[in-house]
């Protein structure tokens, strides 16, 4: 059993996609998924946090989501450690962050230097090739006004560069129809968090924990490293991977 923020579980994990420029070999990504950040969460665990993740000094840090569980206002000192994140940093909302309010998420983890990717583009030099990514706003962001223009956003896409696709629900790997997404991130589902539950969390979704192929993209879905509800895991560790291209 898994009790509290107390843990920094990385998992080195190596991504071979066939499809993937080969210049960018090498490439090293965290992702931080499911924060689920209340004031319960202790500022300095999150520093802790970060300065694991400067020592380990991948090339990009992506957050897939849910990272609120109250206001952002209230975590302000939280979120205020990403701003030692020594790397380009991106991340899309999660439902819970729709529910608990987009505006002053988005514009703390600006201050940080954190870039939300919501239904966006952006391409990045990195080893002297570009690299796509393309985010989605949460399927729930339809609440607070907001539409998600897949086809239109997915037709702005490079074909030629290879593509990472951040998304907070693993669902959405059946939006990307016949254009170039080489590799999708996500979380939401915590692999289903507390045993047995995490085994009717299975028939709900398709996608639930680890590394899967879709035609020719690789979808990897973490099992992050927050809690809801209860801030325990029974059998369904929490996750930072620690992704190595090739």
């Amino acid at each position: 059993m898994q009790v509290g923020w107390k843990h920094f579980p990385f998992d080195e994990i190596a991504l071979k996609s066939d499809t993937f420029c080969t210049a960018l070999n090498g490439l090293r990504i965290v992702q931080l998924s499911d924060l689920h950040l209340g004031k319960s969460v202790k500022v300095d665990y999150l520093r802790s946090l970060v300065e694991k993740i400067n020592k380990i000094n991948p090339d990009l840090i992506l957050f897939s989501g849910d990272i609120l569980q109250t206001s952002a206002l209230k975590v302000r000192e939280q979120l205020r450690c990403f701003r030692e994140l020594k790397v380009p940093s991106y991340y899309v909302s999660g439902n819970h962050d729709v529910f608990y309010g987009l505006k002053d998420l988005k514009t703390l983890m600006q201050e940080s230097g954190i870039i939300c990717l919501d239904n966006k583009i952006v391409e990045l030099k990195i080893k002297g090739s570009l690299l796509q990514l393309v985010g989605l706003s949460d399927r729930y962001s339809f609440i607070r006004g907001i539409k998600r223009p897949i086809k239109e956003l997915f037709s702005k896409l490079n074909p030629a560069l290879s593509t990472i696709l951040l998304t907070h629900q693993p669902k959405d790997i059946s939006l990307i129809d016949n254009f170039r997404i080489d590799i999708q991130l996500s979380g939401h589902t915590h692999g289903g968090q507390i045993y047995p539950f995490s085994i009717v969390v299975k028939y709900f979704q398709p996608y639930i924990s680890g590394l899967y192929r879709h035609k020719d993209t690789l979808l990897y879905v973490c099992r992050g490293i927050g809690y809801w509800g209860v801030n325990i895991r029974y059998k369904v560790s929490s996750e930072i991977p620690i992704f190595t291209i090739n």
